[in-house]
C-alpha cells in the first residue's frame, strides 16, 4: 500500500468520478484505475460499487475512507513535525470553526498567524458543530473552535472564551436608547433570531423559557451578522453574541437580564493525536484574539 494510493482513493470518494479525479491529481486515468485496483487487491475488497460511468463507495469503502484521511493527516504532522525543525517553513493547516464564531476571533487569529508564518497555507472551514466534531474524528481538520465542552468522549475540549447573549436593536427602534433589560421585558417583542437548529438558539429558547418568556419570533436567518443587518434596517430586535455586537457600532447593544445568557467557546482536539506546531501555534493566535 502506497501513499499515492491513499490519495488517489480519496479523491475518487470525493468526486465519484475517475475522470474528475485524473484531473484533480494530474494522472492519466489509466494510471488512477491502476493504483485503484492495486489497493483493492492489498485489502482484498471492493471499495467501490460501478454505477454507469461513475462509482460510489462500497460499505467497506466508506469505512476505509476514515482510516485513509487520518493515515494521510498523521503522515502530514509528521511532515509538519520536521518542517517545524526548520522553524514553521512549510506545511499548513486546517481549521473548523461552527459560523457564530467565523466573524470573531477567527479572522484576527488567521491574520496574525498568516503574517507571522507566510510559508504555512491556512484552511478555515465553516462548520456546523456535528460537521465539525465529524471531521475531527475523521482527521480531516487539526482544530476545531465550537461550543465547551463536548460531549464526545474522542474529543478534547479546552475553554476558550466565554460571551454573553446581548439583545440589539436599530438606531430607529423604541428601545435604542437603553442598555439594560430584563428577559421577561421581550414578551411581545419583534425578533429576529437564528434558526431553532443552532446550538445559540438553544441557548436563546432556554433563557426566555426561564423568564416565563414566549417568544414572538418574526424571522429566521441563518448568520448573526445578516441578523444585525435586519436589525439596522428595520424595527425589529434580535439577540445576538456580544463579540460580534461590539463589531456593529451603529446598533444599540443591552445586557439582558434575570436570566443572563452566556455561551462558552472552546479549542477540540481529537484525543490521543498529533498536534504540529503550526496548529498549536494557531490554537495560540486565537486564545490571543479571545483575550486569554
Amino acid at each position: 500500500m502506497e501513499i499515492r494510493q491513499l490519495r488517489y482513493f480519496l479523491d475518487i470518494a470525493r468526486t465519484e468520478h475517475l475522470t474528475q479525479s485524473a484531473q484533480n491529481l494530474f494522472v492519466t486515468q489509466s494510471t488512477l484505475s491502476h493504483g485503484l485496483r492495486q489497493l483493492e487487491d492489498d485489502l482484498g475488497l471492493a471499495l467501490f460499487e460501478r454505477l454507469g460511468r461513475g462509482l460510489k463507495l462500497s460499505q467497506a469503502g466508506a469505512e476505509f475512507r476514515i482510516y485513509a484521511t487520518r493515515a494521510l493527516k498523521e503522515i502530514e504532522a509528521g511532515r509538519m513535525a520536521l518542517a517545524d525543525l526548520s522553524g514553521l517553513q512549510a506545511g499548513s493547516v486546517t481549521v473548523g470553526a461552527i459560523p457564530t464564531f467565523l466573524n470573531t476571533v477567527v479572522p484576527v487569529a488567521t491574520a496574525a498567524f498568516s503574517q507571522a508564518h507566510p510559508k504555512i497555507t491556512v484552511e478555515v472551514r465553516e462548520l456546523r458543530a456535528a460537521p465539525l466534531e465529524d471531521q475531527l474524528l475523521g482527521g480531516e481538520l487539526d482544530l476545531g473552535i465550537a461550543f465547551h465542552p463536548t460531549a464526545h468522549a474522542e474529543l478534547e475540549t479546552e475553554p476558550l472564551f466565554d460571551e454573553r447573549l446581548l439583545l440589539v436593536v436599530g438606531p430607529a427602534h423604541p428601545w435604542a436608547a437603553r442598555r439594560q433589560v430584563a428577559m421577561k421585558a421581550l414578551a411581545g417583542l419583534p425578533l429576529a433570531l437564528l434558526p431553532r437548529s443552532f446550538t445559540t438558539r438553544k441557548l436563546i429558547e432556554e433563557g426566555l423559557r426561564l423568564a416565563g418568556v414566549q417568544p414572538a419570533v418574526r424571522v429566521e436567518v441563518a448568520s448573526v451578522e445578516a441578523l444585525i443587518a435586519v436589525c439596522r434596517h428595520g424595527d425589529l430586535a434580535s439577540i445576538v453574541p456580544e463579540r460580534a455586537a461590539r463589531l456593529a457600532p451603529d446598533v444599540t447593544a443591552m445586557t439582558l437580564t434575570a436570566p443572563m445568557i452566556v455561551r462558552h467557546a472552546g479549542l477540540l482536539w481529537r484525543r490521543g493525536a498529533s498536534r504540529s506546531t503550526a496548529a498549536r501555534e494557531f490554537a495560540d493566535r486565537l486564545r490571543r484574539a479571545a483575550g486569554r
